[in-house]
């Protein structure tokens, strides 16, 4: 009796062992699938390095350059990971096979898919803000447009709500009503901190900022409180080269760097960096310290492809159009309008003139353009899959209209189709 009291105290934890070690097991086989993709996709026919830039020719390349938007999915992740149950033993892979997706759980559960527009889903939206990348921009636009937008400044102690644990929403410039909520969202601390303060289940951010997009899709939103997230994107190498003149002159900035101004952009490009693969390693969720590798690539490609409204630094005006079909923004209304010609006029569209860093252009092949591409050739290859995806999203964003109109037609047949109210008629005896 004693021995079996001992077991049966002990069955718990065994149980939770063994469905850890399951688990583990099942994360390791997905692991290894992806793994091949990537292996595959880099020896299996061709891959070289040309300029700087990393061309990959294997057959999956080839798939995803052709139709990059439906190619079939190379990897199965349950939905509801968390939930399996693997007590059938190490060999149950029904955590791989419950639905197909090459997302990670929480990009497939918690961010809407990229066909579904803002009339089909109740998301809140999120902006990736990549460094010297349009980022700037976003902000000022929707500021004009007097969104509620999570950025630094809401934790400004000047405005006295950095300490509080409720949600607040204020106009941080007196004369401005664009508004703000006391949260960081741009930073890990940040999000943990504004997850504690329930931000997205509150409802009171038009528009999230963050520069962890990873660990704020999984933080931040959830199953029943889905996000909708957007960037824009600039090639790698320009981003770099003016991050490096613009951090040597801007004393306003946290990060300024005075002493780049005694170096080369060769000598910086051999110092270690959080910038290298930078858009590679946020969309994985990995810290500087952690490579990032092919396998990375292929999941930040399959990322875009799924979830992220993709827009391009260099066609600013068609990036915001979709960005606010996306976010469901009447551009007819007045002040929208005058917000969008403001920013997007003729004389500024896609160049970049009211935030413009001037500085020295690197030119494409020479030794300071192939030293910054040799530390950065996966983001090279994300970018242009970007580029890729930037084209083919056009038919499916300019959908998005097709389905608002669809449903408020649904919604009138509806509303025709409703009973109407019974009338008794009483005939009174006369």
């Amino acid at each position: 009796c004693t021995s079996l009291s001992i077991v049966a105290s002990k069955s718990p934890t065994m149980t939770t062992n063994r469905r850890s070690r399951s688990r583990q097991s099942a994360l390791k086989t997905a692991a290894a699938s992806v793994l091949g993709i990537a292996l595959y996709s880099i020896f299996s026919e061709e891959s070289y390095l040309h300029n700087g830039r990393r061309f990959l020719t294997s057959e999956l390349e080839h798939e995803m350059e052709v139709n990059p938007l439906s190619m079939p999915a190379q990897i199965a992740v349950a939905d509801d990971a968390e939930a399996t149950d693997f007590n059938a033993g190490e060999n149950n892979m029904s955590y791989l096979t419950s639905s197909h997706s090459t997302l990670l759980p929480w990009a497939q559960n918690n961010l809407v898919d990229i066909h579904d527009g803002p009339a089909q889903t109740d998301a809140t939206n999120m902006f990736w803000h990549i460094p010297k990348a349009g980022g700037t921009t976003a902000k000022q636009l929707y500021q004009c447009m007097g969104k509620t937008l999570t950025i630094r400044i809401g934790i400004d102690p000047r405005h006295g709500h950095d300490q509080t644990d409720e949600i607040v929403v204020f106009p941080p410039i007196a004369g401005k009503d664009w508004k703000t909520v006391n949260v960081d969202t741009t930073i890990r601390p940040g999000i943990v901190r504004a997850k504690k303060m329930g931000l997205v289940q509150s409802r009171t951010a038009d528009l999230i900022f963050t520069m962890e997009p990873a660990f704020a899709g999984e933080k931040l939103f959830d199953p029943q409180n889905k996000g909708r997230i957007m960037a824009l994107f600039r090639n790698p190498v320009d981003r770099l080269v003016s991050k490096f003149y613009y951090l040597q002159t801007a004393t306003w900035e946290r990060t300024y760097k005075p002493e780049w101004k005694d170096m080369t952009i060769v000598e910086w490009a051999e110092l270690p960096s959080e910038d290298e693969n930078f858009m590679v390693r946020k969309l994985s969720g990995k810290r500087f310290s952690e490579p990032v590798n092919e396998m990375d690539l292929i999941l930040a490609k399959e990322f875009l492809r799924q979830r992220v409204v993709v827009g391009l630094m260099g066609e600013m005006t068609e990036s915001f159009r979709r960005f606010n079909i996306a976010m469901n923004v009447d551009v007819q209304e007045e002040r929208n309008r005058r917000c969008v010609e403001e920013y997007f006029g003729v004389k500024d569209a896609d160049s970049g003139v009211k935030n413009s860093n001037k500085h020295p252009k690197v030119v494409e092949g020479s030794p300071e353009w192939r030293a910054l591409a040799k530390k950065n050739h996966l983001d090279i290859i994300l970018y242009s899959y970007a580029e890729r995806l930037f084209e083919e999203q056009k038919q499916i964003i300019d959908s998005y209209t097709a389905q608002d109109s669809e449903n408020k037609q649904q919604e009138s047949v509806e509303e025709r189709n409703e009973p109407q109210p019974i009338v008794e008629v009483i005939h009174r005896k006369l």
